[in-house]
């Protein structure tokens, strides 16, 4: 079994002995129903949202915070920035009804036509709203949250977003 800093660093050699001159982001969000947890790592990437059953509220999963790296290596760049990235991975124990909810830059960024982004506040307001639905209303319910703030302009940016849950 890999975890996701390996997975994470794999694709950044890859990616990076392509020469591409683009910024890729990446999560990976691997869950291990063996164990109940999910592994989550970041190349550049919003955080992903965790909401455990009893919670009334969703998390964020961010790494934990380090003061220094000793051997100098960056952490958590976007992929094919330097090929000697450290990815740090976050272990989140999980149980059934737990949900995570994995999204693009292009939510969180999209402005509305003053130029203000929605930003993760409205991301987490529009989650937290919504904790009793099912994934597709959840999903919906942020769709809407966000195109009401733009007021409905075409997006700038990807808009993608992925709502799990454990069973």
């Amino acid at each position: 079994m890999q975890d996701s800093r390996v997975i994470l660093g794999e694709v950044n050699k890859r990616i990076s002995n392509r020469s591409l001159d683009a910024m890729t982001t990446a999560a990976v969000v691997a869950y291990y129903r063996q164990e109940n947890k999910a592994r989550i790592s970041y190349a550049g990437h919003p955080p992903v949202l965790y909401k455990q059953a009893e919670d009334k509220a969703w998390s964020y999963a961010r790494p934990p915070h380090r003061k220094g790296q000793s051997n100098g290596f960056p952490i958590n760049i976007p992929l094919a920035v330097d090929l000697d990235t450290l990815y740090g991975q976050i272990t989140i124990s999980m149980a059934p009804g737990d949900r995570l909810f994995v999204y693009t830059d292009g939510i969180i960024d999209a402005p509305d036509p003053e130029g203000e982004s929605f930003g993760l506040g409205r991301l987490r307001d529009a989650l937290d709203a919504n904790t009793g639905v099912t994934l597709s209303e959840l999903k919906e319910a942020v769709l809407k949250a966000l195109h009401q703030h733009t007021k409905h302009e075409k997006a700038r940016d990807d808009v993608t977003l992925i709502a799990m849950e454990i069973c």
